[in-house]
């Protein structure tokens, strides 16, 4: 209960903007889709997908400045899974994933044959052990060093994922 509550005072307290960053690639394919629902539908819903990815990660550096490095992993762990199924979603046409994916459902997603996709994968898995300790021990800290590396890692994953959909959803 805690950790919701802090998320939600980040939410609450800052003004972000939400909008995606490549939300002109959708806006461009839009018309494209009006004659097929279907395919309308899971063009936005990996959008929906992409920007609970922003979003989270955004929250993740205000929970980060404000020293709430457990909600600040969490988020990191959110933002890394909205995108991971933005991309399940693109790459299997399927509007509603899985609500938990395994790390041999992850790879798959991620390992294309130009990008290896395992530092990604350990990454993810990682972040979802490191997030998911309910009993924080107080007396062995997490240093604000690591947690800003583990920050900027998350934001370089979540980039080179958000061009791989970029590039899959011009192709298409």
């Amino acid at each position: 209960m805690a950790r919701n509550r802090s998320i939600t005072e980040a939410h609450c307290n800052h003004q972000v903007d939400f909008n995606p960053r490549f939300q002109g690639c959708y806006d461009s394919i839009q018309s494209e889709f009006k004659h097929n629902p279907d395919d309308y539908r899971l063009h936005n819903t990996i959008l929906d997908y992409h920007q609970h990815s922003t979003y989270h990660i955004k929250l993740a550096n205000i929970m980060h400045s404000h020293n709430q490095f457990q909600a600040c992993l969490i988020l990191c762990d959110w933002a890394l899974a909205s995108m991971v199924k933005a991309i399940y979603i693109q790459k299997y046409h399927v509007v509603h994933p899985p609500k938990e994916l395994t790390m041999n459902e992850i790879l798959p997603i991620v390992h294309t044959s130009t990008e290896p996709g395992l530092d990604i994968v350990l990454f993810i898995g990682t972040i979802q052990h490191m997030s998911s300790i309910e009993e924080f021990n107080q007396n062995r800290a997490l240093q604000p060093n690591n947690i800003e590396k583990l920050l900027q890692r998350t934001e370089e994953i979540l980039e080179e994922l958000e061009n791989r959909l970029k590039n899959d959803a011009e192709l298409k």
